[in-house]
C-alpha cells in the first residue's frame, strides 16, 4: 500500500505532464513547486519594472510637451519683443515729430 504522504508531495515528470498547459496552469504549477515567495518576487520585480517603463514613457512625454512649451514661448517672446521695437520706433518718430512742430511754432 503507497504512502499517503507520496501523493501530496508528488510532482509529475516531464513526461508525465502535458503539452497544451495553459499560463494559468503553468502559474499554479510554479506556484505549487516553488513556493509563494518566489512567485511574489517575481511579481513584484515585473510590477517595478513596469513602473520604471511607465515612468519613462511619462518623462519623454513631459519633456517633449515641455520642448513644445518652450518653443511657443519663445515665439511668443520674439513677437512681443518686435512689437515694443516697433512702439519705440512710433515713439521716436513722434518726438521728432513733435520737436519739429515746436521749432516751427518758435520761428
Amino acid at each position: 500500500m503507497p504512502n499517503p504522504a507520496e501523493a501530496y508531495y508528488y510532482y509529475p515528470t516531464a513526461k508525465e505532464m502535458p503539452m497544451d498547459t495553459s499560463m494559468i496552469d503553468q502559474t499554479f504549477m510554479v506556484l505549487d513547486k516553488y513556493g509563494v515567495s518566489f512567485f511574489t518576487v517575481l511579481c513584484a520585480f515585473w510590477f517595478i519594472l513596469y513602473l520604471t517603463k511607465q515612468s519613462a514613457k511619462e518623462r519623454e512625454q513631459f519633456w517633449k510637451k515641455d520642448a513644445e512649451n518652450d518653443e511657443r514661448l519663445i515665439n511668443l517672446v520674439q513677437a512681443s519683443s518686435d512689437a515694443l521695437l516697433q512702439v519705440k520706433i512710433a515713439l521716436e518718430q513722434n518726438t521728432q515729430a513733435m520737436r519739429e512742430f515746436i521749432r516751427y511754432r518758435k520761428d
